[in-house]
């Protein structure tokens, strides 16, 4: 584990480390599932023109684009709540990297995974099977037994790894940045500046890169800490679905200011 480990009150130290990691891993899930949600609607609120083309100008559009602005800031908010800091009590990327980042956990996780192959099949007809036969099952069970051990090492290593990465890459920098400052606060300076760190504003698509590599960790952590595969691709085909079914049943019928006697326009 790293120095950072003691922003998790031992957190990788706990006896029970791999089935913390579990449960959090669980909630991570759930929480993704959420930001996309909320990802596919700002597809077509925040970075379309889909509804903005069908409003004028008018006293509408300001109502617009305050609402437009409150759905890319609360994806903003959950973005980065997937990267809270390590803290038993956050149901974060970085606590299930913390719990996990041991050589003791990683073996025990692997040997789970080493697990899975340890019973052999039940014959077809309910005939025992033969000396020569149970022999070669077993055998071929314990090759994939070492083989799917060695894949959930390497899997939960580059986890690990990716996190670390993306934890310190500019654009989540920016992105909490932004949060911090002017979302969740109202913060003249944020601790990171005062501090002299030298932060680049946050640029609009800078989430994009930061939610797909959150997304590939949840999956590779899901897979290797509880043990089962998970692609978010079909959710976010149900998503997309879903948001495109409201949206596109959504009609504007606003008068044009700049079109309208100027006597209609003054505020009663």
């Amino acid at each position: 584990m790293t120095g950072s480990a003691s922003q998790c009150t031992n957190l990788g130290r706990s006896t029970n480390a791999s089935s913390e990691a579990k449960r959090l891993t669980e909630r991570l899930v759930d929480h993704a599932h959420y930001l996309l949600d909320i990802r596919e609607n700002n597809a077509i609120v925040v970075y379309s023109d889909q509804l903005s083309k069908q409003i004028p100008r008018s006293y509408a559009a300001n109502a617009f684009n305050v609402f437009r602005e409150a759905m890319h800031q609360i994806e903003i908010v959950r973005l980065n709540a997937l990267w809270d800091q390590p803290h038993v009590d956050n149901e974060a990327i970085m606590s299930v990297v913390e719990l996990i980042d041991n050589d003791e956990v990683i073996q025990a996780l692997a040997e789970n995974a080493r697990a899975q192959y340890i019973s052999l099949p039940e014959p077809v007809d309910g005939k025992k099977l033969n000396g020569p036969t149970l022999e070669f099952l077993k055998e071929l069970n314990r090759k994939r037994g070492e083989q799917h051990a060695a894949n959930a090492v390497a899997g939960l290593r580059k986890a690990i790894a990716d996190a670390r990465a993306l934890k310190k890459s500019p654009q989540l920098k920016s992105i909490k940045n932004l949060r911090d400052k002017h979302v969740a606060h109202y913060l003249t300076q944020t601790k990171a500046e005062r501090s002299g760190e030298t932060i680049a504003p946050m640029k609009v698509g800078d989430e994009k890169p930061v939610l797909e590599g959150s997304l590939q960790i949840i999956e590779l952590l899901y897979c290797w800490v509880n043990g089962v595969g998970i692609s978010f691709e079909e959710s976010r085909k149900i998503d997309k679905k879903c948001a495109e079914e409201l949206w596109n049943g959504c009609k504007f019928d606003i008068a044009d200011c700049s079109k309208l006697p100027s006597k209609t326009l003054q505020l009663k």
